[in-house]
């Protein structure tokens, strides 16, 4: 009982049936989402330990946010399989990295090939096209999703994409799906469009058609060009959907029930509706504050893919032609500046947020910021990186729970604070007992 035990009694609020919405996101970054995908099966071994074998990561999370890599993942952790159940267990995904990560970023074999395919890819870069055929990403996403639509999913996701044409950013998301038709697209066509990795895969186009019969063209690339980091997107969708019902519940009186009337008057049989149903019935009328604090009943797991350990400084960029900006050193040092600009941002700003509100440790951010050589890129697919990879995620997970520093940028443990395994172990368990009271049978109390 010392001070790590006394300090994680206090990391999250209680579980209340209907106060307490949950948030998984999961950034992009290519082959290194193998480092998420190693946090994650240690999660969802916490969450079977109390729930049993069966237990699944969407049984957990309200929201299921992913870019790229983890908009794939997203996707696979809540595409409806056998008997309504989550196709993929978490530990599944790391083999399936390891087996069609290969495949789909090929890599030179021996010095003369190697030789032979950095021409060709700075041929590539002169002559047009990305750096890979997509081919066989594209082939595999279909295979696994088959015709499964964004609204059919056993949790809420939320996946970034950037529209090439309109020039602004698409965040495809259940939610919408279920009552806007136009945004119910196949999960395929979301998958591989927010994989589309600029000078990578190729850019990718579909449509959809709305009720009204009006077809719906979209042009889309990486949804890291707008969100890497998608956690402050899977919280705006959230709010909006919270603004949304309570404007639909209006002035009435909604009876205070553990389900009943309030599901009803949230008219889905969406849980996450539900539970925002009955965080509404229970706030306060006269309460100006009501709306804001949804933040201190969100609770927000964000996953990083890592992020390269050296920098560059500014006698070096100034020396760079276009070439060097898309390839140096075999990285590519324009893409790791906005995607890793990207998402300490919303780092920053999701941990000043709930800060404000007062309630900081209901967002819990893993991440490293240590990679160095192979493991810092994306596409690096050997067999000794992809090891490499797990191995960090590996080792994350017994290293304190660390918060960027606004200033330098660096993450920095908490003092005294608990590692990231300790902070998942208390965080399963609050969610293991909000899904128990969610599952509890509906009992009518007086308001």
């Amino acid at each position: 009982m010392g001070t790590e035990h006394r300090r994680m009694q206090k990391v999250l609020p209680p579980a209340k049936q209907g106060r307490v919405l949950t948030v998984l996101s999961i950034d992009g970054g290519g082959i290194r989402g193998l480092i998420p995908a190693t946090i994650l099966a240690r999660l969802e071994a916490q969450f079977q330990e109390k729930d049993g074998s069966d237990a699944r990561i969407a049984d957990y999370f309200d929201v299921i946010a992913g870019t790229s890599t983890g908009g794939l993942m997203a996707a696979m952790l809540s595409a409806p399989g056998k008997d309504k159940r989550p196709s993929f267990a978490a530990k599944d995904i790391i083999e399936f990295y390891r087996e069609n990560g290969p495949h789909i970023f090929p890599q030179p074999g021996g010095w003369i090939s190697s030789a032979w395919h950095t021409t060709k890819n700075v041929w590539k870069k002169v002559r047009g096209g990305p750096k890979y055929d997509g081919k066989f990403l594209h082939e595999t996403i279909r295979s696994l999703m088959r015709d499964i639509r964004v609204k059919d999913t056993l949790s809420n996701i939320v996946v970034p994409a950037f529209d090439i044409r309109c020039m602004h950013p698409v965040l495809f998301n259940t939610l919408e799906a279920e009552r806007e038709a136009h945004k119910n697209a196949r999960l395929d066509d979301i998958c591989i469009a927010t994989s589309a990795a600029p000078t990578f895969v190729p850019a990718h186009s579909f449509s959809t058609e709305g009720s009204d019969g009006r077809t719906y063209n979209f042009e889309l690339n990486d949804g890291g060009v707008a969100a890497n980091n998608p956690t402050m997107a899977a919280m705006s969708v959230l709010t909006r959907e919270m603004l949304r019902l309570r404007r639909r519940l209006g002035d009435q009186t909604v009876p205070l029930l553990q389900g009943g009337d309030v599901q009803q008057q949230a008219a889905s049989g969406n849980p996450t509706m539900a539970a925002m149903a009955m965080m509404i019935a229970m706030e306060n009328p006269n309460n100006e504050e009501a709306a804001p604090s949804v933040y201190k009943n969100i609770l927000v797991l964000s996953i990083g893919t890592g992020t390269k350990k050296q920098n560059y400084t500014a006698a070096d960029c100034n020396k760079w032609n276009i070439l060097h900006w898309l390839t140096k050193d075999g990285s590519n040092p324009l893409i790791d500046i906005f995607l890793n600009a990207s998402a300490d941002m919303v780092d920053i700003n999701a941990q000043v947020l709930f800060e404000v509100f007062g309630c900081e440790s209901n967002y819990l951010r893993i991440q490293t910021d240590k990679l160095t050589g192979e493991t810092a890129l994306l596409d690096c697919t050997t067999q000794t990186n992809m090891n490499k990879l797990i191995e960090i995620g590996e080792k994350l997970l017994g290293e304190p729970v660390a918060r960027v520093n606004i200033n330098t940028g660096e993450y920095e443990p908490i003092p005294d604070g608990p590692t990231n395994e300790k902070a998942l172990e208390v965080l399963a368990a609050k969610l293991s007992r909000e899904r128990k009271q969610r599952q509890a049978p509906p009992t009518k109390k007086s308001q």
